[in-house]
């Protein structure tokens, strides 16, 4: 069963440029040291809210996601979260048994 997690962390806007700094390390080492089974993970900015951060992360399987966080890159993310002033997270799990392209 794939997972599908989706995210939102509202900071204050002022700390865009620090979140920015460990939030791409940790993309990029999701997304190179977990690639057989992590299957997209995505950080993006909001256009329309300043301080506003979106998480896609789509997984091959619950163990996957478990072992994600036990990853050295994901307690690095969290130590870089300390100092964020974080105004609120919401994080929704999702799990599906199938899924494709989307057709118009």
């Amino acid at each position: 069963m794939t997972i599908i997690i989706g995210a939102e962390i509202r900071i204050e806007p002022s700390d865009m440029p620090k979140i920015r700094e460990f939030a791409s390390v940790m993309v990029e080492k999701t997304t190179t040291l977990e690639k057989d089974t992590c299957i997209t993970y995505s950080f993006a900015e909001d256009f329309n809210e300043p301080g506003l951060v979106r998480i896609f992360e789509v997984w091959e399987s619950d163990e996957a996601l478990a072992e994600h966080f036990k990853t050295q890159h994901m307690a690095d993310f969290q130590k870089g979260m300390a100092g964020i002033t974080v105004k609120g997270v919401k994080a929704v799990r999702y799990e599906v048994s199938s899924y494709g392209d989307l057709k118009r």
